[in-house]
């Protein structure tokens, strides 16, 4: 059995996120750290928050992401 030629992949990952009663539904956060703002926001104040996580994976254009890569090299610096 032969191996599959490498696909060409693009993924993205954008994060937005906020405070109910601080913002209302409007994002206040929009890093990649987003999400993990939010909840420390949560644990700090008791305000109901709200985090929108997008995925997006394009197959047939090899377009890299910083990030992606960051996180495949952080996985692989720690399963070493």
């Amino acid at each position: 059995m032969t191996a599959a030629a490498p696909r060409k992949t693009f993924t993205g990952r954008n994060v937005r996120a906020g405070c109910f009663v601080c913002h209302g539904s409007d994002a206040h956060w929009t890093s990649p750290n987003a999400q993990g703002l939010a909840a420390r926001h949560h644990d700090a104040t008791g305000h109901a928050t709200w985090s929108d996580v997008y995925l997006t994976v394009r197959y047939g254009r090899d377009e890299p992401d910083a990030r992606q890569l960051d996180i495949e090299n952080a996985i692989a610096a720690h399963a070493a």
